[in-house]
């Protein structure tokens, strides 16, 4: 099912088809201590051998040994996958580009209970505009298992993989008139098990941005779908085969056309899904909208259970959730009119009632913007993002809080490059990495940083 793997890029040296490389033959890693406000374990970096691209990490995977699994955008054009053991090594590298493309567009990574990792993107053509979605896994070792492609058109938004190794992705398609919100299942072997193109219940079109398995891999996606005028909160279930157990729409704003967005998506330990949502409102059609962070939790048939949402400033926008064991649905984004100055995080109980809010604007003027979140088995919220400090130099920062709201930390890591954060996991131990890239004038490189706590 591989094709077309051999790297075509002058600024990614590779010795066959999709390399697997120790030492850093595509690049190049440099291993310094990191200047922080709180210790850090290491700091790495990592760049192709183009002096001038923008290399970026995208996404970051742990898997059950330690290892932290990095998905980078090498010199805007290719996938790069790393894998760091826990004291900071570079396990392996491996790259892919397909020659026919003119760009392989890294959007999320995963790793399987066999250590196997998927990389997910989209892949792009002159002669094909819209493109298609572009799936590359890769063994333990760092070896290519396969790569599997789709046609059609449309950008991978999400990847979702179970511990079996399912492997479900979302994101928009065409028709040739409609925008559709597509999602395809694979096998192990990369073959395609189910797709499906939906043009939503408003039906004049749809979009697909995050896909979440359940303990049964039934896939649910949550996205937007639209009339031609407005967009509406739309979830879409499927079942282990890909036929449709349901689509439901949110209850939004049609009347004064609101932009309402599908933002994040997780399940509960019941399998119930929550939906994060930048839910944008107007008094009149040609009023500025007001954005509010907003979670839906919908029960396993599609029924709507409740609606919360936190209203800190004229535009709140959600980037991330994550539920616990106990049902509390805790919700990460930024706030700020008209630009972002504020991380904003929120905690509901199982009924959707407050908990706790932060609202922190760290020490220096700049758009300060949380993007993942991820928790502990105590419950523990940890939250990073893009923060700047006095000197207004952006850095990493990082916020971690107890069941209750405390603060246990916060923290700013940088020195004196600007770092732009991009994700978070957390390893068995507790360690936290934080990825992204470190600007280095002329170029970008790779960052990533592991703190123990």
């Amino acid at each position: 099912m591989v094709r077309g793997v051999c790297v075509g890029l002058a600024a990614i040296a590779t010795t066959g088809c999709a390399s697997s490389v120790r030492g850093g033959v595509s690049g190049h890693e440099t291993e310094t201590s990191s200047s922080t406000v709180a210790p850090a374990d290491w700091w790495r970096t990592y760049a192709g051998t183009d002096a001038t691209a923008r290399d970026s990490a995208i996404d970051v995977a742990v898997d059950a040994r330690g290892r932290a699994t990095v998905l980078a955008s090498l010199a805007q054009r290719a996938f790069g996958v790393l894998a760091y053991n826990a004291d900071g090594t570079l396990a392996w590298a491996s790259t892919y580009h397909d020659p026919s493309d003119q760009a392989d567009l890294a959007t999320k990574v995963a790793i399987d209970a066999s250590g196997n990792v998927y990389a997910a993107g989209s892949w792009q053509r002159v002669d094909t505009p819209l493109g298609g979605f572009l799936v590359v896994s890769f063994d333990a070792a760092g070896a290519l298992r396969w790569s599997a492609r789709t046609d059609g058109g449309g950008a991978l938004s999400d990847l979702s993989v179970d511990g079996a190794g399912h492997v479900v992705v979302t994101g928009g398609g065409s028709d040739g008139m409609h925008s559709l919100a597509r999602t395809v299942a694979y096998d192990g072997g990369g073959h395609v098990l189910w797709q499906a193109s939906e043009l939503g219940p408003l039906g004049l079109g749809a979009m697909g941005r995050h896909v979440v398995l359940d303990a049964d891999a039934n896939a649910y996606v949550a996205g937007e779908s639209s009339d031609g005028t407005y967009n509406q909160v739309t979830l879409f279930a499927y079942d282990v085969r890909g036929a449709s157990r349901w689509a439901t729409r949110g209850g939004d704003d049609p009347e004064h056309v609101p932009q309402t967005t599908a933002q994040a998506l997780a399940l509960d330990a019941a399998g119930e899904p929550h939906v994060a949502i930048a839910q944008a409102d107007r008094t009149a059609q040609d009023a500025e909208p007001t954005v509010e962070l907003a979670v839906r939790k919908y029960d396993v048939a599609g029924r709507t259970a409740w609606t919360a949402r936190v209203n800190q400033a004229a535009r709140n926008i959600a980037t991330a959730i994550a539920v616990d064991a106990e049902g509390r649905v805790t919700v990460t984004g930024f706030t700020g009119s008209p630009t972002p100055d504020s991380y904003l995080t929120a905690q509901f109980d199982a009924a959707g009632q407050l908990r706790w809010m932060d609202r922190f604007g760290w020490y220096g003027p700049g758009e300060h913007q949380a993007c993942a979140l991820t928790l502990d088995g105590a419950g523990d919220a940890y939250v990073t993002g893009t923060a700047y400090r006095a000197d207004g130099v952006a850095s990493f920062g990082s916020i971690a809080y107890d069941p209750e709201g405390g603060v246990l930390f916060r923290e700013l890591d940088g020195d004196a490059e600007d770092r732009t954060a991009a994700a978070l996991a957390l390893d068995r131990s507790g360690a936290l990495y934080v990825v992204g890239s470190a600007h280095l004038a002329p170029r970008g490189v790779v960052g990533v940083l592991r703190s123990s706590r």
